[in-house]
């Protein structure tokens, strides 16, 4: 019986991670069964525990059962690792951006949307104040560099993180990718916009002294967006924080 139970549970997380990255099933459908299957996991994990002890205090043999036990935790460590304990707790929106006023906007993205798939429109001040209510961390990025070697790094943590390009304007300082988690293969789109804003420094001294030149600031906003699903668990604000740590480490070197 446990054999069976164990076999239908990994079956059921199987089926509802393969169906949807293979298109045959919607979200909805894919979802459930994959929570289906990692909700039976944990019981028939349970239940390989519970005999496990009483086999151990009755000093019978345990036969299959440790085999069992860690087949069926396998799936829920690796759903854990991949999504985190704390992801649960995350806000239920899909839309992140580290400038909630003005945020970045997508252009090449929306011919890759299609019907039934999230809105590329920011959801404004609702949407801002459940972001600081959930992600106060979350800034622009303020570097002193140019804009080329900001451009280079941008474009060198894209492909460290094998992010496809779906377009980019370097006049505009704007890149827009897809990024594909591994799990269940949702695709993500993120927009990078790296801007500038110039102040200048005044000599101190007479009159007749030379100003220095104007200093160049850039500004790096990320926005990124689930194509499908209501909560991303926490996974946009998540890529948008590791891009900004890569991508500094990235103009340090």
């Amino acid at each position: 019986m446990l054999r069976l139970a164990s076999l239908l549970s990994l079956a059921l997380v199987l089926a509802g991670a393969l169906s949807f990255r293979l298109g045959l099933l919607p979200l909805g459908t894919s979802f459930s069964t994959l929570a289906l299957g990692l909700v039976a996991c944990v019981l028939v994990s349970m239940t390989a525990a519970a005999l496990i002890f009483r086999r151990l205090a009755r000093k019978q043999k345990l036969g299959k059962l440790v085999m069992w036990l860690c087949l069926c935790l396998l799936p829920v460590a690796v759903v854990v690792s991949q999504v985190g304990l704390d992801s649960f707790h995350a806000p239920p929106i899909h839309d992140i951006s580290t400038d909630l006023e003005q945020p970045p906007v997508f252009v090449f993205a929306q011919s890759e949307r299609v019907p039934g798939d999230n809105t590329l429109e920011h959801g404004g001040a609702a949407l801002a104040e459940q972001q600081r209510l959930g992600y106060p961390q979350l800034k622009p990025l303020h570097v002193t560099a140019s804009q080329a070697d900001a451009w280079a790094a941008a474009k060198a943590v894209i492909a460290d993180k094998q992010w496809r390009i779906l377009g980019e304007d370097k006049d505009r300082g704007h890149i827009e990718a897809a990024a594909t988690t591994p799990l269940m293969g949702f695709t993500d789109d993120v927009v990078i916009r790296i801007g500038t804003a110039v102040s200048k420094d005044i000599a101190v001294g007479g009159s007749d002294e030379p100003r220095s030149p104007p200093v160049e600031n850039l500004v790096i906003d990320v926005r990124s967006v689930s194509r499908v699903g209501v909560s991303d668990l926490g996974k946009n604000a998540a890529r948008i924080d590791s891009f900004l740590n890569a991508l500094q480490n990235q103009l340090k070197n």
